[in-house]
């Protein structure tokens, strides 16, 4: 055979695993938004603040302090939140913040009612599909609401006092806790509580029971049904009832 011909095949070998490994490689998702003192808070005050202390021009490196409420932007919600006896923060085994992840879409719903709430036949219809949620599992509700959040008026969406937007029922959060033990509930709002909720019935379904939220997530809409991993890093806050997470998805 001549060389140029096992060159050719050289080629198309190369070619043939490049393409492969390609095609086997992960997709990595970021499912947060970056820290900014223009993101929505809960109370539409100030909750992050980035001072810098030092910069390369001047010092020849860049730091800065940093101040921040443990539930702004995309962050964590650890037990200890809604329960006395829950995790806080830096409590929660780290082995539960690297899971399987399922997620439910019901954006379309979300668009036609902005105080939807996902229910216990939303959890079964997406388990008649996709089968039963996994034990362990990390349960992202997809609602499409991280749309506005560039808009903390139309993010938080308050009229008369109330905020309207999309959460979880109680009777929902019961059956992902009790009857499928998942290890986090994580939502593209600003809680798994809906909106006009003010006694946050669904944390306290969900808290006592060291099931984590994550609040604030972006992409989820982006998400398969099934079948990738979730890795969430919550800052170690040492007694925190929550803190600011990097989340990703890892997806085949």
């Amino acid at each position: 055979m001549k060389s140029s011909a096992y060159l050719t095949i050289a080629c198309l070998l190369f070619a043939a695993v490049a393409g492969a490994r390609a095609q086997s490689a992960p997709r990595v998702v970021d499912l947060g938004h970056p820290l900014s003192a223009s993101d929505p808070s809960w109370e539409g005050t100030p909750a992050f603040q980035r001072t810098p202390t030092a910069t390369i021009d001047k010092d020849g490196y860049a730091a800065a302090r940093v101040t921040v409420d443990e539930h702004f932007g995309t962050h964590l919600d650890a037990p200890a939140h809604f329960s006395k006896t829950g995790w806080t923060v830096d409590q929660i085994p780290v082995d539960r913040l690297y899971r399987p992840g399922v997620c439910i879409d019901v954006a379309a719903k979300a668009a036609a009612d902005a105080d939807y709430r996902v229910t216990v036949a939303d959890v079964r219809a997406f388990e008649s599909v996709s089968g039963a949620v996994p034990a362990g599992a990390v349960v992202f509700v997809a609602t499409g609401w991280d749309k506005f959040w560039a808009d903390r008026a139309r993010y938080m969406n308050e009229r008369g006092g109330v905020k309207h937007f999309p959460g979880l029922s109680p009777e929902a959060v019961a059956y992902l806790a009790n009857d499928r033990h998942v290890a986090g509930i994580g939502i593209d709002t600003p809680s798994i509580d809906y909106g006009p909720s003010t006694a946050f019935e669904a944390h306290k379904v969900s808290m006592p029971l060291n099931v984590y939220h994550i609040e604030n997530a972006a992409g989820l809409t982006s998400l398969p049904r099934k079948g990738f991993m979730v890795v969430i890093a919550p800052l170690a806050i040492r007694g925190g009832s929550g803190g600011p997470a990097r989340v990703f998805a890892i997806v085949p």
